[in-house]
């Protein structure tokens, strides 16, 4: 990250066998949180995060001293125990492709599962795109 100066990162993150996935936007001094079991991001992965922030820190700013602001969405919450991942991979094209901006709790306020069809969909996408 700091040799990037990208305005967005984004990240997932296994733990315990289930992906979660974090959005870092350092400029902005911001990490939006994506659980599809509604989990809290842990104090392990806070720290990391926290730590790579620190490490960007060069500007004299005081706003740059703050500790980031942690955003933990209402996204979408599976049904089931092993589908993790097709939540990742629904969210991660929504936030490269988006065109909003600090407005994360409003647009992903959908604690709807996702329907049959669409994890098919995203099954099908990922499975035949990366093997053909």
């Amino acid at each position: 990250m700091q040799s990037s100066k990208r305005d967005i990162y984004l990240g997932t993150y296994l733990n315990g066998g289930h992906w979660q996935m974090v959005v870092i936007l350092p400029k902005e001094h911001l990490v939006v949180w994506f659980c599809s079991l509604h989990n809290r991001p842990n104090n392990y992965l806070k720290g990391i995060i926290k730590s790579a922030l620190k490490d960007l820190d060069d500007a004299p700013q005081p706003k740059s001293k703050a500790p980031a602001r942690w955003i933990v969405v209402k996204c979408n919450r599976q049904k089931g125990s092993t589908e993790c991942d097709y939540y990742v991979m629904h969210w991660m094209p929504t936030i490269i492709l988006g065109t909003f901006r600090n407005n994360w709790e409003a647009y992903f306020n959908n604690p709807r599962s996702l329907e049959s069809e669409r994890l098919k969909a995203l099954w099908i996408k990922w499975t035949h795109e990366n093997h053909n």
